[in-house]
C-alpha cells in the first residue's frame, strides 16, 4: 500500500508541475510622444462631456412676409438665422397662409449661408449664394393656405440666414420648420 501512495504522490506533484504557469512579466515603460493639433485646436486640461450630444434639433422660424419675388433680394423678409453647427442635413419645409383672398403665385425660402462674403455678394450684388430653398405654390381655390413639399439639404456652413420671399399680391404669414440633423 506505500508503493501505491508514494505513486499517487508522486504521479499528482508531477501534474501540479506540470500546469503551473510562469508569471507574466511586462515590458518596461516604453517613451510616449504627444502630438497636438494645430492651435486653434488645442486640447489642455480635462475634458467631460456632462449629457448626450444632441443628433437632431427642431427649429421653427415665423414671419410676415411682404411681397417681394426671389430675384427682388433688397426686399426679402429676414427671419431670423439657424445654427446649423454640428449637423450635416436639414430637411426644411414652409407653411402658412395670405392675408385676404387667396391669389395665385408662391411663398418660398432660402437659407443662406450666414458668412461675410456671401452676405456682402447678397446686399451689394443681390446674388444668393449657396442658398437652400422651399416653396409653397399657391392656387387661387385654396383659399390662401400654403404648404411646400419637405426637402433635406445637406449643409455645408455652420450658421444660416432664413429669407423668405412671397411672389403674390398679398401679404403672408409664414412658417419656416427645420430639422436639423447628423445622418
Amino acid at each position: 500500500m506505500r508503493p501505491t501512495i508514494f505513486l499517487v504522490a508522486t504521479a499528482a506533484i508531477l501534474v501540479a508541475l506540470a500546469s503551473w504557469n510562469q508569471p507574466v512579466v511586462a515590458d518596461a515603460p516604453q517613451a510616449v510622444v504627444v502630438t497636438n493639433f494645430p492651435e486653434t485646436q488645442q486640447v489642455s486640461g480635462r475634458v467631460v462631456v456632462s449629457e448626450p450630444i444632441p443628433q437632431t434639433r427642431f427649429e421653427t422660424k415665423k414671419a410676415l412676409v411682404s411681397p417681394a419675388e426671389l430675384s427682388d433680394t433688397n426686399h426679402l423678409t429676414d427671419a431670423g438665422t439657424i445654427d446649423t453647427a454640428g449637423f450635416t442635413q436639414v430637411t426644411l419645409s414652409l407653411s402658412g397662409s395670405l392675408q385676404g383672398s387667396a391669389q395665385a403665385g408662391s411663398v418660398g425660402v432660402v437659407l443662406v449661408p450666414d458668412v461675410p462674403e456671401v452676405t456682402t455678394a447678397l446686399r451689394t450684388y443681390g446674388v444668393l449664394q449657396f442658398g437652400l430653398r422651399a416653396q409653397a405654390a399657391i392656387k387661387p381655390s385654396q383659399a390662401g393656405l400654403f404648404s411646400s413639399e419637405s426637402t433635406t439639404f445637406r449643409l455645408g456652413f455652420p450658421r444660416y440666414r432664413v429669407l423668405l420671399y412671397n411672389a403674390t399680391q398679398k401679404a403672408a404669414d409664414a412658417t419656416v420648420y427645420a430639422y436639423l440633423g447628423t445622418s
